[in-house]
């Protein structure tokens, strides 16, 4: 006799009216065991579902069973019946075929919230006349990336001009004829094709001429005499927007105030000027690689606009409504890149990094919260212009080659911006000075002890294992 109660067999007796089939004994079965049942009450398998799965047919499973079951040959796929003729033969029509129009690329579900909402440009209202004022490795990829884009999208003037300052290269002629001719810039981005239609232009006036859409792209540092340039009167189109990827900012100690780049360029220039920042390589974004990018812009017009500039399948384009945070994020990671530079020196490891990289990131978000209240933490927490570009930045960038180099060989900084840098320039030093001196002005030193060890480090001869005190 079994010891079962009458309940208990009826349960099993229930349980077995479920399903005659057997039991499913593929991976990935319902209750996630091989040999074991569905549980009582799941759905019925379907038999276009994933094998052992519960979930209903797949659509792509559906049109591929329809194909299947209903096989056709390509000449009776590509016509349709239409009556018979006299001697009871199927008259075939043949089908015209429609390009099915490309979906708009979208972002993850997970980052819509996340997401300036704008209405993507048509194509349909003026021409777009794009210029990129720069041309060291990030201008020149920015500038080919607008150029492919002028070409295949709708709305733009093809030709992209491109300022590059006029340099002879010995025995091999002028720096523009050179770009011009060969269609690659081979002092910054040297063995990346470059669009016929990207043109290098020395004179910056000739540059914007009639642009609408105007890019900045230079080292902070000549940023001024670009604008005392543009400034003159009957320089620039009005109307025209502009686009900051400068990483850097202003410090005035007389007003102890600090001002980003877009800021500047739009109060001087009155431009409405977004702000782009990401973790993008140049090198990379040149060689398509897949990345993504953020651009903080200030209002809907300009995100449809520089989103249709940059957007492509392997350079993806996410707008948010914070320039700012954009800005300063671009700024303050090269601050950060430094102190994984110096972790890197003492040949110390993974851990180490990766809590100097935390500490660095709450840094900037809490400065830049509280110098400019109206961002969002979110730019740096969900964005490529946050987090992606500050682990970028300290594990590929020159910030980062620089301090290892400064901690291993006891160079000065300016001696190794010279020997590593290939004309380039170090920028997060510049940036750790403006940021001890406009903190310790403020009487907030304390509230960012990274920050102040990072600049004590590269200017005050500070020990480097003294970094991690107070952290």
């Amino acid at each position: 006799m079994s010891n079962q109660t009458a309940a208990e067999l009826a349960a099993i007796n229930s349980t077995s009216a479920i399903s005659d089939s057997p039991p499913s004994t593929a991976p990935g079965s319902p209750t996630g065991f091989a040999g074991l049942a569905s549980l009582p009450g799941s759905r019925p398998i379907s038999p276009m579902s994933t094998p052992g799965s519960s979930r209903p047919p797949s659509p792509l499973l559906k049109a591929m069973g329809a194909l299947q079951m209903n096989p056709m040959t390509q000449s009776s796929a590509d016509s349709v019946a239409q009556g018979v003729d006299s001697e009871g033969k199927p008259i075939m029509r043949k089908l015209s075929v429609k390009k099915a129009p490309k979906p708009r690329r979208g972002s993850s579900p997970a980052m819509v919230p996340f997401l300036a909402k704008f209405d993507p440009m048509d194509g349909t209202g003026k021409t777009e006349k794009v210029a990129v004022i720069g041309s060291g490795s990030w201008g020149t990829a920015l500038a080919r990336l607008a150029a492919i884009n002028a070409v295949e999208k709708e709305g733009f003037d093809e030709t992209v001009n491109m300022w590059v300052r006029q340099r002879e290269i010995p025995g091999k002629g002028l720096l523009t004829d050179l770009i011009n001719e060969t269609h690659e810039n081979s002092r910054y981005l040297p063995q990346m094709v470059l669009p016929d239609n990207l043109i290098a232009v020395p004179n910056i006036r000739d540059v914007v001429k009639d642009a609408t859409l105007i890019i900045f792209c230079v080292p902070h540092q000549f940023l001024g005499p670009v604008i005392a340039e543009l400034s003159q009167p009957g320089v620039l189109t009005k109307g025209a927007r502009a686009l900051s990827a400068i990483k850097g900012i202003e410090v005035d100690l007389k007003s102890i105030d600090i001002y980003t780049y877009p800021s500047i360029i739009e109060s001087k220039l009155g431009l409405p000027c977004s702000a782009l920042g990401g973790a993008n390589i140049a090198l990379e974004v040149a060689n398509q690689e897949f990345c993504e990018t953020t651009i903080g812009c200030p209002g809907p017009e300009d995100a449809a606009k520089w989103h249709a500039v940059f957007d492509t399948q392997m350079f993806r384009v996410h707008c948010v409504e914070d320039v700012a945070g954009v800005s300063l994020s671009g700024a303050l990671k090269n601050v950060v890149a430094l102190a994984a530079g110096f972790v890197d020196g003492m040949n110390l490891g993974g851990n180490t990094k990766a809590a100097i990289l935390r500490i660095g990131l709450l840094e900037m978000s809490t400065f830049t919260l509280e110098f400019f209240p109206s961002s969002s933490p979110q730019t740096f927490s969900h964005h490529s212009a946050g987090v992606a570009d500050l682990i970028t930045t300290s594990f590929g960038g020159r910030n980062r080659k620089c301090a290892e180099a400064f901690i291993r060989t006891g160079k000065t900084f300016p001696e190794l911006e010279a020997e590593l840098l290939n004309g380039q320039k170090l920028q997060g030093t510049v940036t750790a000075e403006e940021i001890f001196k406009f903190l310790e002005a403020r009487g907030r030193l304390d509230g960012y002890p990274l920050f102040e060890k990072v600049y004590r480090i590269s200017f005050e001869g500070l020990d480097p294992k003294q970094m991690f005190e107070d952290l």
